[in-house]
């Protein structure tokens, strides 16, 4: 099925969690389809890098485009949840992994060894 993609905005500074909300409708270019709603928010989160904004995206279901802003809440505060814990989860592995592997110092004449060992992969 073919789409035409509106790209909505409301900005609401009473709400102080979704100060701003950005909306896709998705609407049917075939007269037959229903229109679908795609909210979009940026997760801020501390990396070991700085604050980096994580997009999430979440389909509302929704009649029409003030039906989806009034349920974005409703819908975007799940996912927003399940990716946070996917990435503190993707974090943890990481660290496990790294504190598993001691670093050589680099002036070692170790051919085709690197300067990592990795305790995983020892036999």
């Amino acid at each position: 099925m073919i789409y035409q993609k509106l790209e909505y905005v409301k900005e609401d500074e009473e709400d102080s969690k979704f100060p701003v909300k950005q909306i896709e409708m998705l609407k049917p270019h075939d007269e037959g389809g229903e229109c679908r709603f795609v909210g979009h928010v940026g997760l801020g989160m501390q990396t070991p890098v700085g604050m980096q904004q994580i997009p999430v995206s979440f389909e509302i279901e929704a009649k029409d485009i003030e039906d989806a802003f009034s349920k974005f809440a409703a819908h975007a505060n799940p996912q927003i949840e399940d990716t946070r814990k996917q990435i503190e989860q993707e974090v943890q592995k990481m660290r496990k992994e790294s504190s598993n592997r001691i670093v050589r110092p680099g002036d070692m004449n170790l051919e085709n060894q690197g300067n990592v060992i990795d305790f995983d992969n020892l036999k």
